[in-house]
């Protein structure tokens, strides 16, 4: 017969996808009326941003957006002097993949890969773009499974059931959410610089400083850091040249997270999908002003720490019993990473370098391996960084550089057991960069962000149902209520008081002089008292 087991509904998951996807993207652009032509391309910049992952059946499918940049040198129809120009576009994208399993319900974590760009003018006035974006992509399924925590004995006819339990914490994720936040704002030159001829090219990334969970909301703060590349008014008397102008701008969101409170964990994020810097006059009739036009994208994954006590083996003093296990895979959050490192280099420039125009940096394609050494499990991520710099010779002419560097970032891991898979799929931005001519030599530097959850599936065997066959009596060898065994070191307690079915707490009690512990072996060969339960 079945016993009158206690049951409970516990967060079961399985990885239903692990793989690396790569989104091939093709444009045709022609230059608008205003843009002189082309005369060299110096380089193709892509940044692309997800803006929504859905899930139905078998198969999950991610929305993005890839933002394009093409830097030139153009020549206008009078023959001038080359000048630095750029053209922008924005492709959305998409992408599908099968799962292993059908799944009601998925945790998706995604991060960055390789991506890279190619571009060629096909005429002075089109350019033709190839270029492929690269995701890694994690998702794991979640569902709920009933298990047996205790089981009732009947007072009339007990039935002996002995469990051996566990406690395991897990964090159970409560919701995962995307939120897109429109940011308008009009950014003034500082003092003494001069006027917008039109903006060459700019960079803008956010960086999320804090965030708070409140009942279904997450309140989030952070700042926008911007950088723009202009060319001067042509009133000026430095017309024809260029400058740069850095802003940080502080901005915030909230993200509706239903069934988030404070109690729970987060893991917040800003990525920065499009945007738009424009000239635009002051009250004097110059270009002082640029006005911002940029969509944010926030992302959050909420979860809830919890203790489950479950139970992975049984038996009966009394009669024959069969236990139902089944294998589970439980996924808790082990960490919300937020960490920072800094790559130092330098770049060697050629003769004839007059000096520095501006420089930036990109990250991109994030392996990780997880390392364990004295103990201590770590996490290491292999960063690619592009480097980039813009010169000008003392001739007038523009130059373009570029390296790509490797650099490790590594923090510690709470250590998972051997039953444990680590998953990390971070998301690498550069939110700093600065850089010292010392001669020929220029050193840079740039912070790179690393964000993400660290999250550990730890596969156990869970007992499902319990059966007792009151038919089939426990038979004892021999009429004696103690029995006297010789246990060797590493021997577990729960195994002996199985074999002679009788009571752990039984065996514990009447061996209180020893150090024993049931979910461990005996230390060292010891002897013990095993009473007999009678029937």
């Amino acid at each position: 017969m079945d016993c009158n087991e206690t049951r409970q509904a516990v967060c079961v998951n399985e990885t239903v996808f692990d793989s690396t996807v790569e989104i091939p993207l093709e444009a045709d652009l022609m230059l608008p009326d205003y843009c002189p032509d082309i005369v060299k391309i110096l380089k193709c910049t892509l940044h692309p941003c997800i803006k929504s992952s859905t899930t139905q059946g078998r198969q999950l499918t991610i929305e993005g957006v890839c933002s394009m940049t093409v830097l030139y040198l153009g020549e206008d129809n009078t023959g001038g002097e080359l000048r630095l120009r750029s053209i922008d576009c924005k492709l959305p994208y998409s992408k599908s993949v099968d799962l292993k399993n059908e799944v009601q319900q998925a945790i998706v974590f995604i991060g960055n890969d390789s991506s890279y760009c190619n571009c060629r003018a096909v005429s002075k006035r089109r350019i033709e773009l190839k270029a492929a974006v690269g995701h890694k992509i994690c998702a794991v399924s979640s569902g709920e499974q009933q298990v047996v925590t205790d089981a009732a004995e009947d007072t009339q006819n007990p039935l002996g059931i002995q469990l051996r339990k566990k406690v395991m914490e897990q964090n159970t994720f409560v919701t995962q959410v995307w939120e897109m936040l429109d940011i308008r704002e009009e950014l003034e030159l500082s003092a003494g610089k001069p006027a917008i001829r039109n903006v060459i090219c700019s960079r803008v990334c956010a960086v999320i400083l804090d965030h708070k969970l409140i009942s279904g909301k997450i309140i989030t703060k952070g700042e926008l850091r911007i950088s723009a590349l202009y060319c001067v008014d042509d009133n000026d008397e430095k017309a024809g040249k260029t400058e740069q102008m850095d802003f940080v701008l502080p901005i915030s969101g909230v993200i509706d997270a239903a069934g988030a409170d404070d109690s729970c964990i987060c893991s917040a994020n800003y990525e920065v999908c499009e945007y738009e810097l424009i000239p635009k006059a002051d009250q004097d009739g110059e270009n002082t002003i640029l006005e911002l036009r940029a969509q944010v994208m926030a992302t959050a994954q909420v979860c809830r720490k919890q203790q489950l006590l479950l139970a992975d083996d049984c038996y009966s003093t009394r009669y024959a019993c069969e236990g139902h296990k089944k294998s589970m895979n439980f996924l808790s959050l082990l960490d919300a990473v937020d960490h920072r490192c800094m790559y130092k280099g330098e770049v060697e420039l050629p003769e004839g370098v007059d000096h520095i125009i501006t420089g930036w940096a990109d990250a991109q394609q994030c392996p990780v391996r997880f390392s364990t050494e004295n103990g201590e499990c770590r996490a290491i991520v292999q960063i690619h960084i592009n480097l980039c710099l813009l010169a000008e010779d003392t001739d007038g002419s523009v130059r373009f550089y570029d390296k790509t560097e490797q650099m490790e970032c590594s923090f510690p891991v709470q250590a998972g057991e051997e039953s444990t898979s680590l998953l990390f799929c971070p998301q690498a931005s550069v939110i700093g960069f600065d850089y010292n001519r010392n001669g020929s030599a220029v050193q840079l530097r740039c912070e790179v962000q690393l964000k993400g959850c660290i999250c550990k599936l730890t596969r156990c065997n869970v007992m499902e149902e319990i059966s007792v066959d009151q038919n089939k009596p426990i038979q004892r060898e021999d009429d004696c209520s103690l029995t006297i065994y010789y246990a060797d070191a590493g021997e577990n307690l729960w195994e002996i008081a199985k074999r002679y079915h009788t009571g752990m707490q039984a065996v514990m009690e009447a061996n209180s002089q020893v150090q024993l512990d049931e979910d461990s072996g005996v230390s060292k060969r010891e002897m013990l008292l095993i009473p007999i339960l009678s029937n």
